[in-house]
């Protein structure tokens, strides 16, 4: 009798420790939406072919790099860097330590060979963490990060340290990634990476774990030249202003659109649509992790994003979203921005949505070739001897494509556009075309 009490006792105990195990489990929670998909509902207006983009293809690194010793090579192909991101989905992480400084943080437990990821600009550490790579932490640090070191050769499991922009913060994450795997993933990649060269620009850049990364040639890139698709204007309007769409205006190729809280505008001879939703202009959200899931969210549900498009801009003041189309591994640039989606979220909506109307289509010979372009070095000399240019305020460089739309009669294709490979350097945090040893 004594024993089955004793029995009944220690059930109950277990009962009880298995109810406190489930209820600590289901408060600290947190979802990770890495698995999630955002579908595309059949009756959701879209834009596009309803296909639905993962998170962890628009929000990623555009370039990576190995340094080992003075070793250094890199690419921007994005089989290769998803192999690297991929290879930290889902990881526990058993350490965070933030580390910080009043000039440069040094990370002294890094080992002279660690690979470098590279992002366009700041993304939260705490959206990129949880969200996109799904990694399983006790607490996710307040850090924006523009630059991930992965370093296997300390430790049997790797550490990865995530840099702050201005330098002066890191984050660093004890990781359950086996170190001999990522090795392993890296020697499959080495042939596709070519020479890379480090560049300093000013103080930050001096240390090699903050110098400016960028290949050392751009390897014969061609000319390219696609027909373009054009976005139905009336399925953006019901995507954006609904169905109360009253059209108030049509002159010189500008026409305007709204509805009872907002406002479009569509310029054709650029191609262009802008929309600033007015009841949301007060409520504007400054949280940038929130405005980067919300503004990938409803892009994504109406398939905005028509060709490949990657997080490129986050500005902090004023919330705006960048994503920028990508053709081959590089970024396309256009002066009236043709090639980029700029998304401000507002406290419960879209505030402000900007986008080009054209799509790429079939692609198209170009009998134009592509000038030669000049090394690394020759842009970092150009820039540093240009007297007007204050050659400490060069924080990123990059061979992308300049979409255009081209002029020549004899060569012209009624709606092609033309992406033509120039060097693109970001100067005071904008992206500026590098002509002739300046910046346009």
């Amino acid at each position: 009798m004594r024993n089955r009490e004793v029995i009944k006792s220690a059930i109950l105990i277990i009962l009880v420790l298995i109810s406190v195990f489930m209820t600590y489990r289901v408060w600290t929670f947190t979802p990770e939406l890495t698995d999630l998909e955002t579908d595309v509902n059949a009756d959701t207006p879209s834009i596009g072919p309803k296909i639905s983009k993962p998170i962890d293809s628009v929000i990623m690194p555009f370039r990576m790099i190995n340094r080992n010793g003075t070793d250094v090579k890199g690419t921007s192909n994005i089989k290769d860097i998803k192999k690297v991101t991929d290879q930290m989905l889902s990881k526990e992480v058993k350490k965070v330590d933030v580390l910080s400084s009043e000039s440069v943080v040094q990370l002294e437990d890094l080992s002279e060979r660690y690979t470098i990821l590279d992002f366009p600009d700041s993304v939260p550490s705490e959206m990129y963490l949880n969200q996109v790579l799904g990694m399983n932490m006790s607490y996710y640090p307040s850090v924006n990060f523009d630059r991930i070191l992965v370093d296997t050769k300390s430790t049997n499991e790797a550490n990865v340290y995530l840099l702050s922009e201005n330098k002066q913060k890191a984050v660093k994450l004890q990781t359950t990634m086996k170190s001999h795997k990522f090795d392993q993933m890296n020697k499959e990649v080495a042939k596709d990476l070519k020479p890379y060269t480090g560049i300093i620009t000013n103080e930050t850049t001096t240390n090699e774990i903050n110098q400016i990364y960028a290949p050392e040639n751009a390897y014969s890139m061609n000319v390219y030249r696609y027909v373009t698709n054009k976005i139905s204007v009336s399925d953006l309007n019901d995507v954006i202003l609904g169905d109360s769409v009253i059209a108030r205006s049509n002159e010189d190729q500008v026409s305007t659109y709204n509805n009872n809280t907002g406002i479009s505008t569509v310029n054709e001879e650029k191609q262009t649509y802008r929309y600033t939703n007015l009841s949301e202009d007060e409520n504007q959200q400054k949280d940038i992790s929130k405005s980067i899931t919300n503004s990938f969210k409803f892009i994504n549900e109406h398939a905005g994003y028509t060709d490949e498009f990657r997080l490129f801009n986050t500005d902090q003041k004023t919330g705006k979203i960048d994503y920028q189309m990508f053709l081959n591994n590089y970024p396309v640039f256009n002066d009236d921005k043709l090639s980029s989606i700029e998304a401000v979220w507002g406290r419960n909506a879209i505030n402000e949505y900007n986008r080009g109307l054209i799509t790429t289509g079939v692609a198209v010979p170009s009998k134009k070739e592509a000038d030669e372009l000049p090394s690394s070095e020759e842009v970092r000399y150009g820039l540093a001897s240009n007297g007007e240019i204050d050659f400490n305020k060069v924080t990123n460089m990059a061979i992308g494509y300049d979409l255009s739309l081209p002029n020549d009669e004899l060569d012209n294709l009624q709606d092609t556009i033309e992406f033509t490979p120039k060097w693109y350097i970001k100067y005071d945090d904008e992206w500026k075309r590098y002509e002739n040893g300046g910046l346009a």
